[in-house]
């Protein structure tokens, strides 16, 4: 897509849903720069929506968790969803406050991949918990097979919702089951 405006702040208008059309995000410059190689003049706008997730498990401790490991349910089984950015100690003291430790019957591994891409082997241990606690994140629209390819930021805890509420992860190549709605 290219395409010359001169309001600048359309680009980042919140009503404009680039990511319905399957637009990740923009990157813009000014209209009188040229490329110049090897700097970076340009400013990137990812199309990022709110969505709820559960907490299925979280790095570091229960009572001071690190960052949020997001689950979804697919056909029946919770999955990975997704994983947050660092969380402020804000928010981690306000997420120790529901978490509780999860039962040995939790359906993930102990470790995963400490990052999306890179070494495998790098593993990440993980402290599961009972996945009924609902958050809101903010996400951008980069899905993979219903799961986020990005980091999500955690905005708040959900106790108006349940797991029930939530919508199931699409069990092909996509995001999530067509119909279902987000808060």
């Amino acid at each position: 897509m290219s395409s010359s405006r001169s309001n600048w702040p359309y680009a980042a208008e919140p009503e404009i849903n680039y990511g319905a059309a399957g637009v990740e995000g923009l990157v813009v410059k000014g209209a009188g720069t040229r490329y110049e190689p090897g700097q970076r003049r340009r400013i990137k706008f990812k199309s990022r929506e709110s969505t709820e997730v559960l907490v299925g498990a979280v790095t570091g401790p229960v009572t001071a968790p690190q960052s949020v490991i997001a689950g979804l349910y697919r056909g029946g089984t919770l999955v990975v969803a997704g994983r947050s950015v660092p969380l402020s100690a804000d928010q981690s003291r306000s997420l120790a406050a529901v978490l509780t430790p999860a039962e040995s019957d939790h359906p993930w591994p102990d470790t995963i991949a400490a990052t999306r891409f890179g070494n495998r082997r790098d593993r990440t241990t993980l402290t599961k918990v009972d996945p009924v606690v609902v958050i809101e994140v903010s996400a951008d629209t980069g899905m993979q097979g219903g799961v986020f390819r990005h980091p999500l930021r955690f905005l708040r805890h959900r106790p108006d919702m349940t797991v029930d509420d939530l919508p199931e992860v699409a069990a092909g190549i996509g995001s999530r089951v067509p119909g279902a709605t987000t808060g």
